[in-house]
């Protein structure tokens, strides 16, 4: 509770603040005029990267005036650690940021304010990663934050990058989908995990499509980009990894199946290829269990008891809002029981009359539009189309696959819809891309009959 009287904004946050804001700024036309000018994407970059930032202010006024702690408070606390001594004391620099904390020099202790901390990989990932950037933010929040939510911001343009490569004509909603929905640009931001996670999970994707899909980028430098999202996605939040490979797979097999230009060929191996897809997803997560006792069933149920515990703790003390699902049988069958329910609150909870708290209104508006949105696809496309049209498109499938699978583990154990409002960000743009890519597929099959109509006319 001794937190609440401690800072991480400071009077030298609000007078750099202008100064960040226009180094960025500057930074960001710099690099649109020279890379984007002449194409559509040359007008959402600086929108999309100014959205984020004022996200990024939003979150650090938050975090100071409204809830007075939070875990962005220890990583901040430990990053400026780590510029102090970068200044300062460059040998405890080198054991912070290089070092195992278990093999640190004894007086490198002394520099650190929360020595335990550095003990859990995720958190002092995200601690040596902002660590370094504060160097360039002179050691404030603001300038550190700014910097993370930039990394994250690239993550996201290359997601959006992918998209806009497949469906150039619906760059709009594409935009709206993945640059500009707000719950990703208010939590992907600041000092936190979930920056460096989106980051990741952008690059691997980014990599993904251009390294082994289209292949018209160099190779080096998506495997390099699959690399990173991988290292970062493994090393603070493995169940996003764990959640997007099944789907990649998928995806990518069935990305060679369509490039099988006879038809009647591409429709018997459609079948071989789901399969074919499918086995190495279950087999890649099989392999992820045997090295992760977590992912296999049974430690995947302690753990998310073990979450549960904690958060329903946490909802009590603080007066949240959360949600119960009952006693779950701790078996495959009680988990498929669960599931659809899990999935439902992660796409669509917390529900209007939900909100106990105005901190949770906008997420409850969020869900809201996402339940609207669904529905207006069922009425329009139609349930079975739908299914069909998923089945067939291997981008639909791929975007959907990781977005179901992602929504059942987050809404399996979040269990408060706070958190849930900040762990379920990295499935709600490819959930949206995927209703986005129905209704254009059930659009261009109305035109498609409509001509075909007017031809048997005529």
């Amino acid at each position: 509770m001794f937190l609440f009287a401690w800072q991480i904004l400071f009077k030298t946050d609000f007078i750099l603040l202008p100064f960040f804001v226009a180094i960025w700024v500057l930074l960001a036309i710099f690099y649109r005029n020279i890379k984007y000018k002449n194409t559509v994407l040359y007008k959402y970059f600086l929108p999309a990267l100014c959205f984020r930032l004022l996200g990024a202010l939003l979150t650090a006024l938050m975090y100071q005036y409204y809830y007075g702690y939070g875990d962005t408070y220890y990583y901040f606390f430990a990053s400026r650690d780590i510029y102090n001594a970068l200044l300062n004391y460059p040998l405890a620099a080198y054991d912070m940021l290089f070092v195992d904390f278990y093999n640190w020099d004894f007086s490198t202790s002394t520099y650190v304010t929360f020595r335990r901390i550095f003990t859990r990989p995720p958190e002092a990932l995200v601690i040596k990663i902002a660590g370094l950037f504060s160097i360039f933010g002179f050691g404030t929040y603001i300038g550190t934050s700014f910097i993370l939510t930039v990394f994250s911001f690239l993550g996201c343009w290359g997601i959006y990058r992918v998209f806009y490569d497949l469906y150039p004509h619906l760059h709009k909603p594409l935009a709206f989908a993945i640059l500009f929905l707000p719950s990703m640009c208010f939590w992907s931001t600041g000092i936190m995990k979930d920056s460096l996670v989106i980051a990741g999970l952008g690059f691997y994707v980014y990599g993904i499509y251009f390294g082994l899909i289209k292949k018209k980028k160099k190779l080096i430098r998506s495997v390099f980009f699959i690399i990173l999202g991988v290292w970062l996605m493994k090393t603070i939040k493995i169940y996003v990894l764990i959640s997007i490979l099944p789907a990649s797979i998928i995806w990518v097999i069935f990305m060679f199946n369509k490039r099988i230009k006879t038809p009647l060929l591409r429709k018997i191996l459609g079948p071989f290829f789901l399969g074919l897809g499918s086995l190495g997803a279950y087999l890649t997560i099989q392999q992820l269990g045997t090295m992760y006792y977590e992912y296999t069933l049974e430690g995947f149920i302690k753990e998310a008891a073990k979450t549960q515990w904690w958060l329903k703790l946490s909802t009590e003390r603080d007066g949240g809002s959360g949600y119960d699902f009952g006693v779950i049988e701790p078996t495959l069958r009680g988990l498929l029981n669960v599931f659809p329910k899990a999935v439902i609150v992660t796409l669509f909870r917390p529900f209007l009359w939900e909100t106990s708290k105005m901190i949770v209104f906008p997420s409850a508006i969020e869900s809201t539009f996402t339940l609207c949105l669904t529905f207006y696809v069922i009425i329009k496309v139609g349930v079975l189309r739908s299914l069909i049209s998923i089945l067939r498109d291997p981008v639909i499938l791929f975007c959907m696959v990781f977005a179901i699978i992602f929504a059942f583990c987050i809404g399996f154990t979040a269990y408060n819809f706070g958190a849930l409002a900040r762990y379920k960000i990295p499935c709600m743009p490819f959930y949206f891309i995927a209703m986005i890519l129905l209704l254009d597929k059930g659009k261009q099959k109305k035109n498609l009959l409509r001509i075909n109509r007017n031809k048997g006319k005529s």
